[in-house]
């Protein structure tokens, strides 16, 4: 008898997350899709509309919500987490507050850490997998996105340790490290007000309409764009091995070697011209 598969999915209100949410119950597994905020919005509902589907609250910065989420997922074990909530924090780091930098470093490092500590008991129960959404961005660094950087290098960095930690225990672990993907991602950055007293205050400002022109995205294609996304996460998923990371799109992996291959002063001036041009 074939036991159905079960997976938690953080951050499932829209993007990457739904589409993850939606494919894998597709595919026959049972999802348990967690979302910030109340259950009772329109995102909870389309998402509790899917056949296979669990609905629950969880924001990754609040203790009693992770413990509750370990509590649901009880003694049966868990298949495969992925750590998938987090956002975008932008702006010159001279002028972000402390508050901007420590809800950061909360929801896409050390809440997602913190879950994974807490689930690995039921992962290694199923021998099962971690799959770590980082980014692009955690293996290069881009200005104005120095804390969204931080935190993906440090998922990153995490996913590489993970791995080697739980090998002997069945676990497998991948940081998958998408580019690009026009999902409305742009649009939801958290930054700072810059005053026009600052040195960064032009470049900046075009750097952010830049990215903020990057965010209007039509539903129809967010969604076509993140269910590829979902079919090849879904693929490494039920891989027999992962490895042990995953880059999703071509400019990640240009990116990747371009920053592996280039000297080191051209790679440099290549990303100071993109940020002049405020494409960076």
């Amino acid at each position: 008898m074939t036991t159905t598969k079960t997976v938690l999915i953080t951050g499932c209100s829209s993007g990457f997350g739904f589409a993850f949410a939606r494919r894998f119950a597709e595919a026959g597994w049972s999802v348990w899709a967690t979302l910030r905020g109340p259950l009772d919005r329109p995102e909870a509902a389309a998402l509790a509309a899917i056949p296979g589907v669990t609905v629950l609250a969880l924001d990754v910065t609040v203790a009693a919500e992770r413990a509750a989420v370990v509590a649901a997922i009880g003694p049966g074990g868990l298949d495969c987490l992925i750590n998938n909530a987090g956002y975008g924090l932008t702006g010159p780091v001279e002028a972000l507050e402390d508050g901007q930098i420590r809800r950061q470093i909360a929801a896409n490092l050390e809440g997602p850490i913190l879950l994974t500590r807490d689930l690995l008991p039921a992962l290694r129960r199923r021998r099962g997998r971690v799959i770590n959404i980082s980014s692009l961005l955690g293996f290069v660094g881009t200005p104005f996105m120095a804390l969204y950087c931080a935190t993906k290098h440090g998922m990153s960095g995490f996913s590489e340790a993970l791995r080697f930690e739980l090998a002997p225990h069945g676990v497998q672990v991948c940081a998958v490290e998408p580019g690009r993907h026009d999902t409305g991602f742009n649009r939801r950055l958290d930054h700072p007000v810059l005053t026009p007293d600052l040195p960064y205050h032009s470049l900046f400002g075009r750097a952010l309409a830049h990215r903020e022109s990057r965010g209007a995205v039509a539903p129809d294609r967010a969604a076509a764009v993140s269910d590829r996304a979902a079919r090849r996460l879904l693929r490494l998923a039920e891989a027999r091995r992962m490895p042990a990371k995953l880059r999703l799109g071509r400019d990640a992996t240009v990116l990747f070697w371009a920053r592996r291959l280039l000297p080191e002063g051209l790679f440099d001036r290549l990303m100071i011209y993109a940020t002049g041009r405020g494409a960076a």
